[in-house]
């Protein structure tokens, strides 16, 4: 019983839609009709935005430096380092594990091209990432692909 009070409710609603299709497209519908051409005049409130390719522009992928691969770090912080590249900020990631799921440090908007992550503690290793994204790129989040190491801290 439900199923057919579905397609009798389906059959009147599309009837009576039709109707008003009809109607619309002998008065000029769809084209501003009998509205005074309201469509064009809020077009021309709310232009489109242009667009700007440079924005899609992906930065080159840092060149990190120090400390080294498979470095042994013996203070409580280190001090990360890359090649600088001009017009960025950077990403940078701090983990305890390759995945980088359990992270240190998660910064999203360096601007040097350094970074000092704190509270190490011993007989762990540490990975490391940093990613470029020009500044005005964060909204779309296209950045470079990240540049990866890793290095340890001895146990005590």
């Amino acid at each position: 019983m439900k199923i057919l009070i579905s397609l009798v409710a389906f059959a009147m609603t599309l009837a009576l839609s039709t109707q008003s299709l009809a109607e619309e497209a002998a008065h000029g519908g769809g084209h501003g009709g009998g509205h005074g051409d309201l469509a064009a005049k809020m077009n021309a409130l709310f232009p489109p935005k242009e667009a700007n390719p440079a924005r899609r522009d992906v930065p080159a992928k840092p060149e990190l430096v120090s400390p080294a691969y498979f470095a042994t770090i013996k203070a409580d912080k280190a001090n990360l380092e890359w090649k600088a590249i001009e017009g960025v900020e950077y990403h940078v990631q701090v983990a305890t594990d390759a995945n980088f799921k359990w992270l240190v440090a998660n910064e999203y908007h360096v601007k040097g091209n350094n970074f000092e992550v704190a509270g190490l503690e011993a007989g762990h290793h540490y990975f490391w990432r940093v990613a470029a994204v020009k500044p005005n790129n964060w909204n779309t989040f296209r950045k470079s692909f990240f540049a990866t190491s890793m290095f340890a801290t001895p146990a005590k």
